[in-house]
């Protein structure tokens, strides 16, 4: 087993493995009592990951060749979320991260996330951006903990999202 696992951009050849990812954390989020991406069906985060993929948005930790996490970073400000006066174009968004439920407690999440921040920096961003579960209350904690900062909760109902989080890209 290597030290750290190592970040790398996604390519075709992971969407299975990270569509399967995605699949067992909706498994364990359910199991946990979350409805977190319960109406999100495989297939739509498929066609999104594939997307990411293609585009150079989405990144994967990887440990002894075996994909263990993911992470996509983009400018997608969810308009329903992030307005005008949030300055939307100053950030980079962090969607669908992913931690295997083996790699749990390793901190890998932290790693995708620093990985986001300094793509983000790169990219000449000032914020590292995400949207969390409303009602995913440890979620919320981890990101607190991971230096992210609340911004506001948008409840809208047809949206189980909506807790909004960011940190300064350095």
């Amino acid at each position: 087993m290597t030290d750290s696992p190592t970040i790398r951009p996604a390519t075709p050849a992971d969407l299975d493995t990270l569509v399967d990812l995605f699949r067992a954390t909706r498994k364990w989020l359910a199991e946990m009592g979350s409805d977190q991406w319960a109406t999100n069906p495989p297939e739509r985060v498929r066609g999104r990951l594939a997307d990411a993929i293609s585009r150079g948005e989405c990144y994967v930790a990887e440990e002894d060749g075996r994909v263990i996490g993911t992470i996509t970073v983009d400018d997608f400000a969810d308009p329903e979320f992030w307005s005008a006066e949030d300055k939307p174009e100053t950030a980079l968004y962090v969607h669908r991260m992913m931690v295997e439920r083996s790699a749990a407690g390793r901190d890998v999440g932290g790693l995708l996330l620093d990985y986001a921040e300094a793509v983000a920096a790169k990219a000449g961003k000032v914020w590292l951006r995400l949207d969390a579960w409303r009602t995913n209350e440890p979620l919320h904690r981890y990101y607190v903990r991971k230096s992210f900062r609340p911004v506001r909760v948008i409840n809208l109902a047809h949206r189980g999202s909506g807790a909004l989080f960011q940190r300064t890209a350095i």
